[in-house]
């Protein structure tokens, strides 16, 4: 059973203008989940690109200046290789990858204007045991992220489980994606009970509306499915509004921004964009709604173009632009 142990110290005031405090000693945030092939039908052309949600807020971070930690499987075929070489080029920290014989997993995503339609051929991104390299890089972490694929399908999500329970014994914030779907359960998979069980140790969550409705059912307000998960118990809820922003709540303070995006070419990896930019705030010790709005910004950059490998400028140049 996990033990959730508070015990952080924050600034008086507006709750807003609190900063989460970070261990410079430790290392940013170890990210675990799929790295996988976007197979994106467009209206023209069929386009496969680097994805997967914790490999795409990798390469965002990097972008942004960070040091983060991916564990992730990486699989010896020629879809493998293309994904290893973006990892190259990124400079990223190679030392929890794991190099496996398999088929890369392939999302195949049908529609990309507002929600898409998806299709899952999966076959490597769940190929994560629990490893003692990997607990070492989670004590020394500031934030531990991952998403609900990974506690779809074992070994993941018994390893999940595990590096839930050694980041709070040893202070590590946990930042959730509950990016659910019914096509990615199986007999293995954690069910939605027991997604919110685990609410109860989330620190960060930015779950979409659609996220919420798929958890809590439809029929709430946004403002009714923002308490249930702080009644859960998350301390920071960002839930995502599409073209209409995103309502946050944070330790019971509620605060709504407009969408900051001009130009909408493609939604594929904008959350993800969005997690490195609050990921990046955070760490860099912004207050909680400068974080937030960091994150809207780079949310925005990436909406410009197609596919998730989005061409992020420095911090200073979008804080520069967006007047952040």
């Amino acid at each position: 059973m996990l033990e959730y142990k508070h015990g952080k110290v924050f600034s008086r005031g507006d709750i807003m203008d609190s900063i989460l405090p970070m261990n410079h000693a430790k290392k940013d945030i170890v990210l675990i989940g799929e790295i996988l092939i976007d197979v994106i039908q467009t209206e023209h052309r069929q386009v496969n690109l680097f994805g997967g949600s914790p490999a795409n807020i990798t390469l965002n971070l990097k972008k942004l200046g960070r040091n983060p930690l991916l564990y992730a499987c990486l699989c010896q075929d020629h879809y493998g290789e293309y994904l290893k070489k973006q990892l190259d080029d990124h400079a990223v920290d190679m030392n929890l990858i794991r190099f496996e014989q398999c088929e890369t997993t392939r999302v195949y995503i049908n529609k990309s204007e507002g929600s898409p339609d998806v299709e899952f051929d999966r076959s490597s991104d769940y190929l994560l045991p629990y490893t003692s390299k990997l607990e070492d890089a989670i004590k020394n972490a500031n934030i531990l992220h991952f998403s609900y694929w990974g506690l779809s399908k074992m070994p993941s999500k018994e390893m999940l489980l595990k590096a839930m329970q050694v980041a709070k014994e040893h202070g590590v914030l946990i930042g959730f994606d509950p990016n659910y779907h019914p096509a990615l359960e199986s007999e293995e998979s954690l069910g939605l009970d027991r997604i919110k069980d685990l609410m109860t140790y989330i620190d960060i969550m930015k779950p979409s509306m659609d996220d919420s409705i798929r958890l809590f059912g439809p029929g709430y307000s946004k403002e009714e499915y923002v308490k249930k998960y702080t009644d859960l118990g998350v301390d920071l809820v960002i839930m995502t509004l599409g073209k209409d922003g995103l309502i946050a709540s944070y330790k019971g303070q509620i605060i709504e921004y407009p969408s900051m995006a001009t130009n909408v070419v493609d939604v594929t990896g904008a959350g993800d964009a969005f997690y490195a930019g609050l990921y990046t705030g955070l760490l860099e010790e912004f207050p909680v709604k400068k974080a937030i709005q960091l994150g809207l910004a780079c949310s925005a950059y990436n909406l410009r173009e197609i596919g998730a490998l989005t061409k992020l400028p420095s911090v200073k140049t979008i804080q520069e632009e967006f007047k952040i």
